[in-house]
């Protein structure tokens, strides 16, 4: 995993110590994590990139940013989000990681 829990719990402002809703951030992360790299067209590395795989990158900041944004919407809309939510939420994660995307795949 490239962003753990605790990451998770301080940005959604969850009690670092409620061990309650440790499923939600867990099931978060897998599913903000999946839907970068389906995104950016590539996959993500924490350190260093095989040369098997060309089209790899070494995660960054700004798409560890645009994964906790992603949690973050995930947690806030639990429910369901509005398409004008999405308005706010996706052009930002867009914003932090298109610059990595590789187009035409």
């Amino acid at each position: 995993m490239f962003i753990n829990k605790e990451q998770v719990k301080r940005q959604c402002r969850i009690e670092l110590d409620d061990n309650n809703e440790d499923v939600l951030p867990e099931n978060y992360i897998a599913t903000a994590e999946q839907k970068t790299i389906a995104h950016l067209n590539r996959n993500l590395y924490k350190e260093s990139v095989p040369e098997t795989d060309p089209n790899c990158l070494v995660i960054n900041a700004a798409i560890v940013q645009g994964m906790l944004l992603l949690v973050t919407g995930l947690y806030e809309h639990r429910g369901g989000i509005s398409d004008m939510e999405q308005l706010y939420v996706f052009p930002f994660f867009k914003f932090l990681v298109n610059d990595y995307r590789l187009s035409g795949l």
